[in-house]
């Protein structure tokens, strides 16, 4: 798959306001586990999972980008890049079953409660 954060695009999202905010509530996470490693959009009443510069779960980004609306992807997708080059991702190590248990909240709920407790 294509990565999608070229400088061009990465200058184009800088400072857009989302981003900016995101990077400051620190809403960038990346979960580990000794098995896997899993990025997570924590948003205000959604969650995603994203694959930085590549691929996020969101709305935006499978209906205006795969679909053709948009040219340039969803500000989840560029960000993860943004908040790794400022050093403000929230990163937690969490055993597999509890790791396993945020990825199935998003999945299916599409918030994670776990999530929002283990960054108290």
């Amino acid at each position: 798959m294509e990565n999608l954060c070229s400088e061009n695009i990465l200058k184009m999202f800088e400072g857009y306001e989302k981003i900016v905010e995101a990077l400051a509530r620190r809403r960038f996470v990346v979960l580990t586990s000794k098995r896997l490693i899993v990025y997570v959009f924590k948003g205000v009443k959604r969650d995603y999972i994203v694959s930085p510069c590549r691929f996020c779960t969101c709305e935006d980004f499978i209906i205006n980008y795969l679909g053709k609306a948009r040219s340039v992807p969803c500000y989840h997708v560029i960000g993860f890049e943004i908040a790794e080059r400022q050093d403000k991702l929230a990163k937690i190590e969490l055993d597999y079953p509890t790791l396993s248990k945020v990825v199935e909240e998003i999945v299916f709920e599409g918030i994670s409660i776990t999530l929002r407790k283990l960054l108290r």
